[in-house]
């Protein structure tokens, strides 16, 4: 674990997967399961002094781990030292020398598309034709010996502004360094709290796109998550007869509600039983009365979604192995869409 003034480069390990966590990930890169309550991103941005240490630190421990064939840590060291390359003076030949050993992890982790990638960049950053055309000729060859599509893997970086439909769903990048940003980054940016962004290299600006097969996929995975919203306001917004039902629990916390009965029909037990408990106190009687008014006053769709998730859920979601994952991105759509959209 190594500290500076402006930026910590390993804060802890994933609880899953123990691969090294920074400040600014929100997620483990290898599991994606270990989460940081509290992501933070520097003030300011590093110093190329410190960014040099962190190159150095991340190189130190690729070439360790890859030499201890411990794959997933040299990969993860690797793509980070490639983040800080492109800062750096001599920018070219280390990147290139990143991307190498990144891509002989890669092939030793029999991840082939993504080690010919890495092949593929480097034969398109190197100023030397010659070692372009070796570079280039090794990444085809390696796709060849697995008869894997050229396609999509010999394009250019391809890398445009970025649409406003596109600022909430799509990996960002710097428009200085094409930097990958990290999401404690642009945290801001995609809720319109910001403008631009500030990269390591010094940029202040707009965020870009690149047109890869990641960014169509975070598209598509957007329009499904939009659709599935839109269907849940829709059958949300409809009666429940098998469910709950707010004009019941507004008379139950106006004639009962001293006794908790509104919460009890409502499916909470524990204030419920507080409400009885206390029930001698003028207290419930207050509250009740209160909650009658905001339970009046809520539309349906609020309520719904409130007190009758799943069944709104049910009919929208196909009944297979994987509801529970389907379940949890759609709750967790619906809560970064805002809470005006069901209200």
């Amino acid at each position: 674990m190594r500290f500076t003034s402006n930026v910590i480069f390993f804060m802890k390990s994933c609880p899953q997967c123990q691969t090294p966590l920074e400040l600014s990930d929100l997620s483990c890169r290898v599991c994606a399961k270990g989460k940081q309550d509290n992501p933070v991103v520097a003030d300011t941005a590093p110093s190329k002094i410190e960014l040099e240490e962190s190159y150095k630190i991340c190189m130190q421990r690729g070439k360790a781990a890859l030499h201890a064939s411990d794959l997933e840590e040299a990969v993860t060291s690797l793509r980070e030292a490639v983040k800080r390359s492109r800062i750096l003076d001599d920018a070219e030949s280390r990147e290139i020398e990143a991307r190498k050993l990144l891509g002989q992890a890669l092939e030793k982790q029999s991840k082939i598309p993504e080690a010919a990638d890495q092949y593929r960049i480097i034969s398109q950053i190197t100023s030397d034709e010659i070692l372009s055309e070796v570079w280039l000729k090794k990444s085809q060859d390696l796709v060849a010996s697995s008869n894997l599509s050229f396609d999509r893997l010999f394009r250019r970086e391809d890398f445009r502004p970025l649409l406003e439909e596109e600022v909430r769903y799509v990996p960002l990048y710097c428009s200085g360094c094409k930097r990958l940003l990290a999401e404690a980054e642009v945290f801001g940016f995609r809720r319109g709290f910001s403008d631009t962004v500030q990269c390591w290299c010094g940029i202040y600006d707009r965020p870009m796109a690149k047109a890869d097969a990641t960014h169509a996929r975070s598209l598509e995975e957007a329009h499904i998550l939009r659709g599935q919203r839109s269907r849940a306001i829709e059958a949300a917004g409809r009666e429940l007869p098998e469910g709950k039902n707010r004009v019941t629990a507004c008379i139950l916390a106006v004639t009962l509600g001293i006794v908790g009965s509104h919460k009890f029909y409502l499916g909470d037990r524990v204030l419920g039983w507080i409400y009885l408990t206390w029930s001698w106190t003028l207290v419930p009687f207050l509250l009740s009365m209160y909650e009658a008014f905001v339970l009046w006053h809520m539309s349906q769709v609020s309520f719904n979604m409130t007190y009758n998730l799943d069944l709104v859920l049910r009919d929208i979601l196909p009944e297979d192995t994987d509801r529970q994952a389907k379940l949890d991105v759609f709750s967790l759509g619906l809560a970064e869409s805002g809470q005006q959209e069901v209200i």
